[in-house]
């Protein structure tokens, strides 16, 4: 735990040693995120300026994946280091953004499962396309988990555009920052409804991680993926 940025196999000695908990509380309470570990001020300066675009605290700002780590928190994929290339995963604490943007989501599920009330003697129901059913299930399964992602919408719901947009022109107020040519490659986000949910979130994926590295069965996992990367920001 002492270890700021472990390597490989140093992960997999700590996360046999320590719980998948104390790991994750550790990552996100007392630790400065790989890609700024040599500019702490610039990491507060990120924070700010993330906080004030949502109206949340800067300490309500988390950066969490391989940019958080220094390489990826997947078993197969660990020597993976972060680079340049890599995205910025920004977590935001916020109860009432989460409830904002989950009930915004609504809309969109309402749109695509909204019944024909004229046909009779009973409304008929639309028929829910496979990608649609994917995306009601990405959306479902992370809100009930306390956690908010924006690409667990379709690229044509509001919700997801409005916020990705926000998030573009946060974005571009971070160009100031970069003076460090791999500081940040692109900038994505999600909402988590409380701190506990974010650390229920990262302990999973922790627990993941052990999984893997026992080479004991793991369910698969069923993330959505951005193909259009609309849910990444250019910001250098």
């Amino acid at each position: 735990m002492a270890t700021t940025y472990p390597t490989a196999d140093q992960w997999k000695s700590l996360v046999e040693e320590f719980s998948p908990e104390a790991i994750a509380y550790k990552l996100l309470l007392s630790h400065v995120p790989y890609v700024f570990r040599d500019e702490p001020l610039k990491f507060a300066l990120f924070r700010k300026t993330i906080a004030d675009a949502f109206q949340v605290e800067p300490s309500n700002v988390f950066i969490v994946g391989s940019a958080m780590a220094g390489r990826s928190l997947k078993g197969k994929s660990i020597s993976k280091e972060y680079s340049s290339k890599s995205d910025i995963d920004t977590l935001i604490v916020s109860e009432h953004l989460f409830t904002n943007y989950v009930m915004k989501s609504l809309a969109w599920i309402k749109e695509c499962t909204a019944p024909d009330f004229k046909t009779k003697p009973h409304p008929t129901s639309p028929s829910i396309s496979p990608a649609q059913t994917k995306f009601i299930y990405w959306l479902a399964d992370s809100a009930h988990k306390g956690i908010w992602r924006p690409d667990s919408l379709p690229p044509e719901a509001d919700a997801r555009n409005e916020f990705f947009d926000k998030f573009s022109a946060v974005s571009l107020k971070t160009l100031g920052l970069q003076l460090s040519e791999d500081t940040v490659a692109k900038v994505n986000g999600r909402v988590a409804r409380s701190f506990e949910d974010a650390v229920r979130d990262l302990t999973s994926s922790l627990s993941r991680l052990r999984k893997e590295f026992r080479n004991e069965p793991v369910e698969p996992v069923g993330e959505p993926t951005d193909d259009t990367s609309a849910g990444a920001n250019n910001v250098s």
